[in-house]
């Protein structure tokens, strides 16, 4: 209300203090001119977290003069408005003189008949005496009386436009939570005045206002421009909106009940579309402040051009758009790119129960200089306490805001879950029993192929397809050697280890990681180097999110030729199905290392099947090599199979990326770039894994058959994964990386159950430990070993509070990573020593809120 005195708000910051995109505190100095320029008026949210702003103070009175003045149409408000506009802004600067037109007087909800009110309010720096004077000279026909008037102080007066009652006490300003309890509905616009509005415009208005519905309220706000306003230059800050302009319009409709939000919005646009031929034109200009998504948003995947952005961009910027841009393609959540594009991030919120996903207003992160954080927690039935996922990132640059939920995460013991695909076996990347903040790394997806070096660099919330897609965008003869399942997360699969149908030739993911960068427990970003060859070793294999949050990997790209061979053989029991696989186990990890032999053991065609249950084993096979090299090894290393040159396929490495996807021949390689394909399938699992170390023997195959057959629930299904090892999996030495599973092993054993109804989860999670159970005689012993991307807490957990012994996580981590569990618990304890990176079954440190834990 002094804006025509003192100018706007960002008119007046001297100093500011942020976070930039690197995740640096920065003032005004250290950001320099440029960027200090852009957060005064270009949104801050664009260029870095504010952490607080340095202002000037301005020299008021004791007292100031208030007033509010109603007139009806009855009361010649037409012409009132009419004068209004011709004099405005060119009042002295003490004096601002709003008009807020409203359809009835004292709610937008009050029922009865409507008629359009303009209320004149006015804050005047200075004595009432004076007020009058200078009212009776610019704009006597409002006819105002010094009863009309009241002199107060300044902070008085901030209570007078808020609407509060006479003698209310100024602590009501220090309760943010003064509006929780209204509920209403919303939406608004903005536009500038540049020419007075004729008075056939302004009762046009008044005709619109009556098309209103019941139960709904407009109100339209003149604000006047001119003085301090009028004076600054439209680029000394972002703000542009200063001489021309008479006055700025914001309209805003109201209603109570959801199911009129169509029509009010509808008849807001329908005013705003009206208005167009009495507002600023090339562009028709808005103020940043009253958001409009309607003048043109982002595309939500991030991915936006120039002169998409600058559609909305130069209604709220001017010329300063471009200036907001060009200067700034690096220091906050808008990038402009070399290609005329730039991108803008997502942020989402939600509650998640394990099975479950729910959205729940009643958890929040609220965050104030770094340092508060509070949970609102109203609804006690869910034990999954997810305080805000932080879906943002898309670039290297743009971390700042992760930065801070990790500071604000630690410095008030929260735990962190970190998701790239969201495929953990038991949801710990999504879910947890104590509060917690979900770190969605979904949008932090870049990849970078150096086709001559064959590296590269793949963000961590990139899907294994979108890896596989790009690389064979820049060559047929390179690949990358990872799992099959091509809605996987990079950032998980990768730190777990990663087995691959070409794992046999090139052994895991992890074998094939040459640089990481991560952010670690200091919220400091770290690369290969800085971080340590301890720290770079524990993240391959060790499973990242015990030790920081992976940011990117840099990998080894690995020779292929241009065809590879594939094949998918079903036999059933009736075709001698027990003998095969039998045989299958003495030979599967002796043959040619290009070879990759895996069964598929199904109690039907598909898990949710209906027809009758059999036991099929499906031999499914990669050979990185021709069919006719492929025929020749099968014959003499497993006649037994039968296997003819009709049965294979020789394809390119990128389509056989879709074969053992199960998508149909001739499917469009784009698919890989759909990291949302599993979204509308609904269903239940659970997974155990094993290494077998000697043949199962015929009876013991025979006694995994009946158990499969045991599995009679409707709409559930079993699937037995049998993986060979052998080849370069056992060359690499077990302690080489965290992931131990080399040499001495025939095969692993993935477990799994599925089943559709939720009722029947009791009796098919049963069924897999019982399963589980039949097969310990069969399986490695001292320990039972498992592979860490097949997470199963019912191996052991930590403690909830985080306060776990060695000896207790022990129990899990030697399961995991054999004799690199010790190793592992001391690069924790060097790197993270308070255990802030954790969950149910991350590694713990020796010691833990300051005391030995051992």
């Amino acid at each position: 209300m002094m804006s025509r005195k003192f100018g706007t708000a960002a008119d007046n910051i001297i100093d500011a203090k942020l976070i930039d995109a690197n995740g640096r505190i920065k003032d005004r100095e250290s950001m320099g001119e440029d960027h200090f320029w852009a957060i005064r008026g270009g949104g801050g949210t664009s260029f870095g977290l504010i952490i607080s702003w340095k202002v000037k103070l301005v020299d008021i009175p004791e007292k100031v003069t208030v007033f509010n003045v109603t007139r009806r149409l009855e009361q010649n408000v037409t012409q009132l408005v009419y004068k209004w506009q011709h004099i405005a802004d060119k009042v002295d600067d003490n004096l601002l003189l709003r008009i807020f037109l409203r359809s009835n007087i004292q709610s937008p909800f009050r029922r009865g008949q409507r008629t359009v009110h303009a209320f004149f309010t006015t804050m005047f720096v200075g004595g009432v005496d004076e007020l009058l004077h200078k009212m009776q000279k610019s704009f006597p026909k409002l006819g105002l009386v010094k009863e009309d008037c009241i002199e107060m102080s300044w902070i008085e007066s901030i209570l007078f436009f808020a609407g509060f009652p006479r003698g209310t006490s100024l602590d009501v300003l220090q309760d943010w939570n003064s509006t929780t309890n209204q509920e209403y509905y919303f939406k608004g616009k903005s536009d500038y005045v540049q020419h007075p509005i004729s008075i056939n415009g302004l009762e046009g208005i008044w005709k619109l206002y009556n098309q209103l519905g019941e139960n709904s309220g407009v109100e339209l706000q003149f604000s006047p421009y001119g003085g301090k306003l009028s004076e600054i230059s439209e680029s000394e800050t972002p703000f542009p909106h200063r001489a021309g302009n008479i006055f700025m319009i914001e309209y805003a409709v109201f209603w109570v009940k959801m199911e009129n939000s169509k029509r009010n919005i509808a008849w807001n646009r329908k005013l705003y579309r009206y208005m167009a031929k009495y507002v600023s034109k090339s562009p028709r200009v808005a103020y940043f402040n009253y958001r409009d998504l309607d003048l043109g948003v982002n595309n939500i995947i991030g991915n936006t051009s120039y002169e998409q952005a600058r559609i909305w961009g130069v209604k709220y910027f001017k010329n300063n758009f471009d200036r907001l841009l060009e200067n700034f393609p690096n220091l906050g959540l808008l990038k402009l790119n070399t290609d005329g594009s730039f991108t803008s991030p997502t942020v989402k919120a939600g509650i998640y129960k394990r099975g479950v996903k729910r959205r729940q207003r009643d958890f929040t992160l609220e965050v104030d200089s770094l340092s508060l954080v509070q949970m609102i927690n109203e609804n006690k039935c869910y034990n999954y306490k997810l305080l805000r996922i932080i879906e943002e990132v898309q670039h290297l640059k743009k971390l700042a805001n992760v930065k801070v939920a990790i500071h604000c995460s630690k410095l008030h013991d929260l735990q962190i879950r970190i998701r790239s695909g969201g495929h953990d076996y038991e949801g710990l990347s999504y879910i947890s029993e104590t509060p917690f903040v979900l770190i969605d790394l979904r949008n932090l997806r870049l990849i970078s192929i150096d086709t001559e070096n064959k590296t590269a660099w793949i963000q961590a919330g990139a899907t294994l397809g979108e890896v596989y897609y790009r690389i064979a965008e820049k060559s047929n003869k390179l690949a990358f050697v990872a799992g099959a399942c091509p809605t996987v997360g990079v950032g998980g699969h990768l730190s777990g280890g990663g087995f691959s149908m070409m794992s046999r030739k090139f052994g895991t993911a992890a074998d094939n990681i040459i640089d990481a960068k991560l952010i670690d427990a200091n919220g400091q970003i770290q690369d290969r180097e800085s971080m340590g060859e301890d720290h770079f070793w524990a993240i391959r294999g060790g499973g990242g999110t015990s030790f920081g949050l992976i940011i990117s990997w840099k990998v080894k790209l690995l020779d292929i030729p241009e065809k590879v061979t594939v094949f998918n053989v079903p036999r059933t029991l009736y075709q001698n199905a027990t003998q095969l696989v039998y045989k299958w186990q003495h030979i599967t990890n002796k043959v040619d290392d290009n070879l990759l032999l895996r069964i598929f053991l199904r109690n039907s065609e598909f898990p949710f099947g209906g027809e009758q249950r059999a036991i099929y084993a499906s031999f499914t096979t990669m050979f990185v090599g021709g069919v006719d090299d492929l025929l020749h090894e099968m014959e003499d290393r497993f006649p037994e199979l039968g296997l003819v040159k009709e049965d294979c396929i020789e394809m390119t490495w990128i389509k056989s990326i879709l074969f053992f996807a199960g998508f149909p021949r001739g499917t469009s390689l784009d698919v890989l770039l759909n990291w949302n394909t599993t979204t509308n399938q609904r269903g239940y699992f659970k997974g155990k894994l094993d290494y077998v170390q000697q043949p199962i023997s015929v009876n013991g195959l025979e006694g995994m058959w009946k158990l499969l057959n045991q599995l009679a629930v409707e709409n559930s299904g079993a699937e037995l994964e049998f993986s060979p090892y052998g080849g370069k999996l056992s060359d690499i030495s077990e302690s080489e990386i965290p992931f131990p599973h080399r040499a001495g092993n025939i095969f692993m054993i993935d477990y799994a159950v599925y089943w559709g109804n939720f009722e029947d989860s009791q009796r098919n999670i049963a069924w897999c430990r019982k399963l589980y159970g039949y097969m310990a005689k069969y399986v490695s012993k001292s320990p039972r070993a498992t592979y860490f991307n097949f997470r199963d807490l019912d191996l052991g957990v930590n403690n909830i509070n985080g306060n776990t012994s060695y000896e207790q996580a022990k129990n899990w981590g030697e399961k995991y990573f054999k004799n690199n569990f010790d190793r592992l618990v001391q690069v924790k304890t060097k790197f993270d020593p308070t255990n802030f990176f954790r969950n149910e079954q991350s590694i713990p440190p020796l010691l833990s809120l300051g005391h030995n834990i051992w």
